[in-house]
C-alpha cells in the first residue's frame, strides 16, 4: 500500500494502546511506516519524554489524550505535529465524509444514515466514535472513490483536530455534557464546532451544515454567528412514516436533520421513507423491553407494567428528552458517575414527570440529599437509595424488584440514568444489559 504524497509524516508516535492505538499501529504496519506505541499504563519503555518527541514529529493521539494533557503539551512545544486518528484517516479515505456530532444522538443518526445508503446501493460504512476506527474503514474494501464513510465524531476528536474535512456535518443537538473534561460549556461547543469550520469547500450554493434547533440557540447565546458560518436548522421531518422506530423524541429531531442532508444530495425520497420503516434502533436507546402483568401487591388489584431501556442516557439532556416521551409519571432508575453538568438541570429535568425515583452509584447520595431539601420534590415521590453491596448484577435486581413492587396499572419503570455508567459497570451496554435480565428473571415469575 502506498503513502499519498500530501502525507509525509515521517515516523509515528502513536498515544494510547486501546483501540485507536492498535488501529494506527496496523494501518502503520501494512505502509511500512515506522512507529511506536506510547501508553500511560504500560511499561516505562512507553512512557513519553523529550527524547521521543524529538524523534516523532507526528503524533496521533486517542480520544483520551486532549490538547491539555501533559504528553500533548511536550509534543507540541518541541514542534511535534499532533492529530488525531480521525485527521489521519482523512487523507487516505477516498469517498465522501459525513461527519455526524451532537450531545445525544450520534450513534442513531450514523447508523441511521449508513442504513439508508446502503438501502439505496450506495456503499457506505459507519466508523468513529461509534466504536470501528475511520482508520479501519481506510484499510478495507469500502475505501472507494464511490463510497460513503458516516463518521460519529466526538468533542474529544476535534479538539485541536485540523485536518479532518467532512463533505456533510449533520449536528444533531447541544447541551451540557463532559464538563469533567472540558474548561466550560464553551469549550465543549467549540470543540464541536471544529467541524463545521473544516467542511471541504464545494461550489454548490446549498449549504453542508445541518443543525438541530438547539445547536443554533446556543450559538445565538454566545453571540458568535460566525462561529458555525452558512448552515441549516432543520426541524422538518414530513418524509418520516408514522411506524417508523424513530417516529419518537428524540429520534424525530435527528431524522430531519438526515431528511435536509437527503434532500441536499437528491437521493429519492422513497428511499429514505423505505430506510425508516425498515431501520432498527441501537440497543439501550429509549426502547420498551417488556410488559410485566401482575396482582398488585399493594391494592391487589391487577396491574400491568412496561419496562424502558435507555441506559445509553448518560447526561441530562437525554433523561430530559426521554422523560418528555411519556405522558404521565414514571418510576425512574437514575444515578451514575457525574460529568460535573449542573445538578440543578437534573432536579428539573425530573420536577412533575416522576412519581418515584430510585437511585443508584456514585451520584445517588447527593441526588437524594438534594431531593430531600427540595421542598416540592421531596414531598411529591418517593427516593430511595441503593448500594452496590454486592455487586451491580445484583443492584440492578434489587432495584427493578423494587421498582414493580412501587409500580400502579399502566405505569412505565424507566432505566434513564442521566449518568455515566463508569463507577458500577463496564459501559451503559452492560448497565443495560443487567437491566433486561433482571426484567427476564421478574418474568419468570410472574409468567
Amino acid at each position: 500500500m502506498t503513502v499519498p504524497a500530501t502525507f509525509d509524516a515521517g515516523e509515528i508516535g502513536i498515544f494510547g494502546n486501546g483501540v485507536t492505538g492498535k488501529a494506527v499501529v496496523g494501518f502503520c504496519e501494512k505502509r511500512s511506516i515506522g512507529h511506536k506505541i506510547f501508553d500511560e499504563f504500560g511499561s516505562p519503555d512507553e512512557q513519553f519524554s523529550e527524547i521521543f518527541a524529538a524523534k516523532y514529529r507526528t503524533i496521533v493521539r486517542s480520544p483520551s489524550f486532549t490538547m491539555s494533557h501533559r504528553w500533548v503539551k511536550m509534543a507540541t512545544a518541541a514542534g511535534c505535529r499532533c492529530m488525531t486518528e480521525l485527521d489521519l484517516a482523512s487523507y487516505f479515505w477516498r469517498g465522501k465524509i459525513v461527519a455526524v456530532t451532537g450531545t445525544n444522538g450520534k450513534t442513531t443518526t450514523t447508523e441511521f444514515i449508513s442504513h439508508a445508503l446502503r438501502s439505496c446501493g450506495e456503499i457506505a460504512v459507519s466508523c468513529g466514535n461509534i466504536g470501528d476506527t475511520f482508520i479501519g474503514a481506510v484499510d478495507s474494501a469500502a475505501n472507494r472513490s464511490d463510497a460513503w464513510a458516516i463518521v460519529e465524531v466526538s468533542s474529544f476528536q476535534m479538539d485541536g483536530s485540523d485536518a479532518f474535512r467532512p463533505d456533510y456535518v449533520l449536528w444533531t443537538n447541544f447541551a451540557n455534557n463532559h464538563l469533567d473534561v472540558h474548561r466550560n460549556v464553551e469549550e465543549y461547543f467549540s470543540c464541536k464546532a471544529n467541524l463545521v469550520k473544516n467542511i471541504r469547500p464545494c461550489e454548490s450554493p446549498q449549504t453542508h451544515c445541518f443543525v438541530g434547533k438547539s445547536v443554533h440557540d446556543f450559538c445565538n447565546r454566545l453571540r458568535r454567528g460566525d462561529i458555525l458560518g452558512k448552515y441549516s436548522v432543520c426541524v422538518s421531518c414530513d418524509m418520516l412514516p408514522p411506524t417508523s422506530a424513530l417516529n419518537i423524541n428524540p429520534q424525530r429531531e435527528n431524522f430531519a436533520l438526515v431528511q435536509k442532508f437527503w434532500e441536499c444530495i437528491n437521493f429519492p425520497v422513497e428511499g429514505l421513507r423505505a430506510a425508516a420503516e425498515s431501520f432498527h434502533l441501537p440497543p439501550h436507546r429509549l426502547q420498551m423491553v417488556a410488559k410485566i402483568s401482575a396482582m398488585d401487591a399493594i391494592s391487589g388489584h391487577p396491574k400491568t407494567v412496561e419496562f424502558w431501556n435507555d441506559s445509553k442516557a448518560t447526561n441530562f439532556h437525554a433523561l430530559n428528552a426521554a422523560l418528555g416521551t411519556f405522558d404521565g409519571k414514571v418510576i425512574l432508575i437514575a444515578g451514575g458517575k457525574s460529568k460535573n453538568e449542573p445538578m440543578a438541570e437534573f432536579l428539573n429535568a425530573i420536577r412533575g414527570r416522576v412519581r418515584a425515583i430510585l437511585l443508584m452509584g456514585e451520584s445517588g447520595e447527593e441526588l437524594s440529599k438534594l431531593i430531600a431539601a427540595d421542598a416540592a420534590l421531596g414531598n411529591g415521590i418517593v427516593c430511595e437509595l441503593f448500594r452496590a453491596d454486592n455487586g451491580a448484577e445484583n443492584l440492578m435486581h434489587k432495584i427493578i424488584n423494587r421498582a414493580f413492587f412501587l409500580s400502579k396499572d399502566g405505569e412505565i419503570i424507566l432505566l434513564c440514568p442521566g449518568f455515566s455508567s463508569l463507577d458500577l459497570f463496564k459501559n451503559y451496554a452492560e448497565r443495560g444489559k443487567f437491566f433486561e435480565n433482571s426484567i427476564l428473571c421478574l418474568k419468570l415469575i410472574y409468567k
